[in-house]
């Protein structure tokens, strides 16, 4: 499977990266190719045809539209303060 590849550079933390670097000498790969296959299992759903993306944030539940814009965080403080006026 040919792909095209982006040179970047990460910040991986150090526990993070000996495991990475121990998976890649037991199964006899690169390092690059352990992070990539793994990458791709959470990103990617290899089982649906054409390697679709995951839904997108707005297609998951507890995310909708408003009619109107609103303030989350004061929202949240009246639903948690036992305010019965916190709708929209």
């Amino acid at each position: 499977m040919s792909s095209q590849r982006v040179r970047t550079t990460l910040n991986i933390e150090k526990n993070l990266m000996k495991a990475i670097k121990l998976t890649a000498i037991n199964e006899e790969k690169t390092q690059t190719e352990i992070i990539n296959e793994t990458l791709k299992k959470e990103f990617i759903d290899v089982q649906k045809p054409n390697n679709e993306v995951r839904q997108p944030l707005s297609e998951m539940a507890g995310i909708f539209k408003a009619k109107k814009p609103f303030n989350s965080v004061k929202l949240i403080k009246k639903i948690e303060h036992g305010d019965d006026n916190w709708y929209f």
